[in-house]
């Protein structure tokens, strides 16, 4: 089995991240949808990242915008 490493353009990580910051908690399927029309091919790896960051959270069937980082 081979393992696929997806790379996560710092283009699209800001452009998710603008999404999130408008939009403050929506769905997961609407953010799927929305974050592929707005230019971002691999959604799943992009909120994955962020998530990573502490950007977002998932919560239950949606995303949240985390209002305080810890830096």
């Amino acid at each position: 089995m081979k393992k696929v490493i997806l790379v996560v353009s710092q283009e699209e990580i800001e452009k998710a991240e603008k999404y999130f910051k408008n939009v403050i908690s929506v769905g997961e399927i609407i953010a799927l949808r929305e974050l592929k029309a707005i230019g971002i091919n691999n959604p799943e790896e992009v909120i994955s990242k962020l998530m990573e960051m502490g950007v977002i959270e998932k919560g239950e069937g949606c995303y949240n915008l985390v209002r305080k980082r810890s830096e």
